[in-house]
């Protein structure tokens, strides 16, 4: 860990951490640990998004290259654990990768989004967000994901945008786009 913090601006930074997702994806203990340790380490304040930005941002893009389960709940995990604010820039990342994970827990992204917490609710929104922009919403949720964003709302992040923004793709009228996409083809 010290290594990679004294060495985030080294050429090398990003070979390293594809080495740290390609060996994790294969089960090796050893970076499962470090990686652990980096999320506990990220949650009790001693990795800053403020000094480590570049690191904190590499473990969470090596959790989303590795997307099965194990890697998502430590990504959720730190989420849910979070007693204090990062960085705006930082909170809408973590959201950006949610949809990059195998299997995406929407109940539990409606979950965090109702917390009355406004920055883990906003994490929530943005994740939320992603993964309809993303087109992941499973169609049995879609009701549900409407009703809850049409009641959303958090005045400390201004995500009103956001949400109008969500509802109005949910909302769309998919035969017009199959139609569009169908005369590119043509």
């Amino acid at each position: 860990m010290d290594f990679l913090r004294k060495e985030s601006d080294n050429p090398n930074f990003d070979l390293w951490l594809d080495e740290l997702a390609e060996r994790a994806k294969s089960g090796d203990k050893l970076i499962w640990s470090f990686l652990y340790q980096a999320i506990r380490e990220a949650d009790s304040g001693r990795l800053s998004w403020g000094f480590h930005k570049r690191l904190l941002s590499g473990i969470f893009h090596v959790l989303s290259r590795i997307g099965d389960s194990q890697s998502y709940r430590l990504f959720i995990n730190y989420v849910k654990s979070l007693d204090r604010t990062i960085p705006i820039g930082a909170l809408e990342l973590i959201g950006d990768l949610i949809p990059t994970f195998k299997e995406v827990d929407i109940d539990e992204i409606i979950s965090i989004s109702s917390l009355n917490d406004p920055f883990k609710s906003a994490f929530g929104i943005y994740a939320l967000a992603q993964v309809v922009l993303e087109d992941r919403i499973p169609e049995d949720k879609v009701e549900q994901v409407k009703a809850f964003l049409r009641d959303y709302h958090n005045p400390s992040y201004f995500l009103d945008h956001m949400v109008e923004r969500t509802l109005e793709f949910l909302e769309r009228d998919n035969s017009d786009i199959l139609a569009f996409v169908e005369q590119l083809a043509s």
